[in-house]
């Protein structure tokens, strides 16, 4: 390309009589470059097209859409047309639509220019703008109405932004979006701003409501309310409404859930609105992400839990959606109306006759837009027996139908298309004409793809539907008071009450003794495992044949516990094998199946923890520990010689323990020589005083059990080598 000073110059020189070949030469350019400036073929300052221009094939569908809408945004059409093939920039779309002056002129959007705007300050950390947006058309698959509405929070500071859609702009719905929202954002500022919204603020005396001061407190937030018609104040929530309705809105499908739009919003501010730029950083440009990321956050406590309610209808398949997935009632309650209650914070969820006073059924909450069918075996088999009967009557409503809906998908009505060159794609859904709320009044953690398992039999159905509204309140009470063993075998014990004919009073009995047993059960297995045991030896295992100074009388009754009630000690003292171990692990076990708190631990443990716990400054807490199970096994007492500071921690446990909870005690060293062990004859003068005050004392002699097993196998294989 020439600039216009070469231009003019091989303008006069070929005036002159030069030729190509010596004007090309003198300026530095190739001939043909010379010959289509001479003759007029190329202006100079114009840049030649290598290509065709790359907006040709989107001309029409340009035109088409603005003149469809004027005031779309020029963002917005390039999102849609980066999505039907266009490779230009968004200056070069801007620059196509200037040059051929593709957009309408609109007057009365012409003297809104040039109005003054003040800038306001907004430090990192320090203030979050929230505002409801009034969608219009939402799709008729989603039951909304005529609106959808979406709760915007936007950091003052970096500009970043979500939004939840909404089913209503009541307090619950507007407790669970600030919550969802704020998780979105990565935490909380210090303030919420506000409008004057209902919710927040009352009409009347135009301060906060009592209802939002609680929410206020709970996240530890102040509230900051705009001035009456100074809309503007919180001008980054009213931007993000903006950008919100005209580039997500506008070309979002029909087709879509509510969950795969909340989706599609939060993938938006992901890729396209935190990637704005914005000024600061080493080349004096940063992305919104990253200034929201340096922003002073803090952590957000546990959900306020206000309750959320809404008003679904039940599926022929007795199925009713809520976030997503579909909970099942009974049969009998198929093509109504229920409510559906959730308690924010809370894994459950419960669906309730439409007035809300009685609960029909209650679920664990599946997680949102998991297109889980959360069913339990009382309602499958009740569905199960109601479709049989209806198929042998002759018919079978619902047959055939799509169990996740309650019927087919409502088709739109056709909508006007720009016309489109071949090979492009069309756009996915027509504009819709937006408008903002202003004043607004007051509205008065299973598995995601199986259905819930029960190991009790499925009962009989309810034969009406009040009868299966009480058998659901009873098992929502039942699990309330969280016997859910007993809301699992219900099923049961009313079928076999039935075919038994028993008495209500049999029933319930038969019914809590399953509970019983299962708490019992549990119970068990909290003392074993606090309880530490090495092996699983039992006193009916012991070997008296083995051990002939023991008494199987007096291990008998021993077995009775009642020396625990008496706070007796037992000492079992004997050389390493004869049994020792066994015995008090037997002894603890049966204490721990009677019903006692006991605990397992060796010697050498004990001295190490409490020696680690006077380190740490834990020693009451240690003490305190050791003073609580109503049995303490010591084991291996003598084996390794213990410090002063063990022993001296050995006499404190026995001291805290002495008149008031048993000792298990095991030791290879005779009582005589406990003053050479310890390091100390006054402490264990002053420990076997204790010790023996209430006690009992087995010697175990023989040999090692040890020993005796070796020699088997020597002989056994001596045997089996020599015949």
């Amino acid at each position: 390309m020439l600039t216009r000073e070469d231009d003019v110059d091989a303008c006069a020189l070929h005036r002159q009589g030069w030729t190509i070949s010596a004007i090309a030469r003198h300026l530095g350019h190739d001939r043909k470059t010379i010959r289509a400036y001479v003759t007029g073929r190329r202006t100079a300052g114009a840049r030649a097209r290598a290509a065709g221009d790359s907006f040709d094939a989107f001309v029409d569908y340009a035109a088409a859409r603005l003149a469809e809408d004027p005031h779309l945004w020029a963002s917005t059409l390039f999102d849609e047309l980066l999505g039907l093939g266009f490779t230009g920039s968004y200056p070069t779309l801007t620059r196509q639509l200037r040059g051929r002056r593709l957009r309408p002129a609109c007057e009365p959007c012409s003297p809104a220019k040039g109005r003054p705007v003040a800038v306001i300050e907004h430090p990192a950390g320090a203030e979050t703008q929230w505002d409801w947006l009034e969608l219009p058309d939402p799709p008729a698959a989603w039951g909304w109405g005529s609106q959808a509405h979406l709760l915007v929070g936007a950091l003052s500071h970096s500009g970043r932004w979500r939004g939840r859609l909404c089913e209503a702009e009541s307090f619950p719905h507007l407790v669970e979006g600030l919550d969802t929202v704020s998780r979105a954002l990565g935490g909380l500022t210090r303030s919420w701003r506000f409008d004057r919204m209902a919710t927040v603020v009352s009409p009347n005396t135009g301060r906060v409501t009592a209802a939002f001061a609680g929410v206020a407190k709970h996240y530890g937030v102040q509230v900051a309310l705009c001035p009456p018609r100074r809309g503007n104040r919180k001008g980054v929530v009213e931007k993000a409404n903006h950008v919100a309705a005209q580039r997500w809105w506008r070309t979002l499908s029909d087709d879509v859930t509510v969950e795969q739009a909340q989706a599609s919003l939060a993938r938006w501010c992901a890729t396209r609105g935190d990637l704005r730029m914005r000024s600061g950083g080493a080349d004096g440009k940063m992305t919104v992400a990253t200034v929201a990321e340096r922003e002073p956050l803090a952590a957000l406590p546990a959900p306020y839990p206000a309750e959320l309610t809404v008003e679904r209808a039940v599926s022929a398949q007795a199925l009713v959606s809520f976030a997503g997935n579909f909970y099942s009632v009974a049969p009998e309650l198929a093509t109504t109306r229920v409510g559906v209650r959730v308690r924010l914070g809370d894994q459950h969820l419960h669906i309730t006759d439409p007035a809300g006073r009685v609960v029909l059924a209650r679920h664990r909450l599946a997680p949102p837009g998991a297109g889980a069918m959360v069913r339990t075996d009382v309602h499958v088999h009740a569905l199960n027996t109601a479709a049989v009967a209806a198929a042998s009557g002759g018919s079978a409503p619902g047959q055939g139908a799509d169990p996740t809906r309650g019927g087919g998908p409502r088709r739109r009505s056709p909508t006007h298309r720009p016309p489109q060159r071949p090979g492009l794609r069309r756009g996915r859904r027509r504009p819709r004409r937006l408008r903002r709320s202003r004043g607004r009044k007051e509205h008065p953690h299973m598995s995601s793809t199986s259905t819930a398992t029960s190991t009790a039999e499925p009962g009989p159905p309810p034969s009406t539907m009040a009868q299966a509204g009480l058998y659901q309140q009873l098992r929502a009470h039942l699990a309330t008071l969280k016997l859910h063993d007993a809301a699992q075998a219900l099923p049961a014990v009313l079928e076999q009450a039935a075919a038994d004919k028993l008495t209500l009073t049999a029933a319930l009995e038969r019914l809590l003794a399953i509970e019983v047993s299962a708490t019992d059960a549990r119970r068990l297995a909290s003392r074993l495992r606090f309880a530490c045991l090495p092996t699983p030896a039992t006193l009916a295992g012991f070997d008296y044949d083995a051990a002939p100074g023991i008494d199987p009388k007096l291990i008998s009754e021993l077995a009775t516990c009642r020396y625990l009630e008496s706070a007796t000690n037992i000492l079992l003292i004997g050389p390493p094998g004869t049994g020792k171990t066994h015995l008090a692990v037997g002894l603890a076990r049966t204490a721990a199946e009677a019903g006692y708190r006991t605990y397992f631990t060796s010697a050498a443990d004990l001295a190490a923890r409490c020696h680690r716990a006077a380190i740490e400054g834990r020693w009451a807490t240690t003490m305190r520990f050791y003073a609580g199970p109503t049995l303490l096994v010591v084991d291996e007492r003598g084996y390794l010689p213990l410090p002063a500071e063990a022993a001296s921690a050995l006499f404190q446990v026995v001291s805290q323990r002495y008149l008031k909870t048993s000792i298990v005690l095991t030791t290879n060293r005779g009582v005589a020589s406990w003053g050479e062990v310890l390091g100390d004859a006054t402490v264990a003068a002053a420990m076997l005083d204790r010790l023996l005050h209430r006690s009992v004392v087995l010697a175990t002699d023989g040999e090692s059990y040890r020993l005796r097993d070796h020699n088997a196998r020597h002989a056994s294989l001596r045997k089996a080598l020599h015949g």
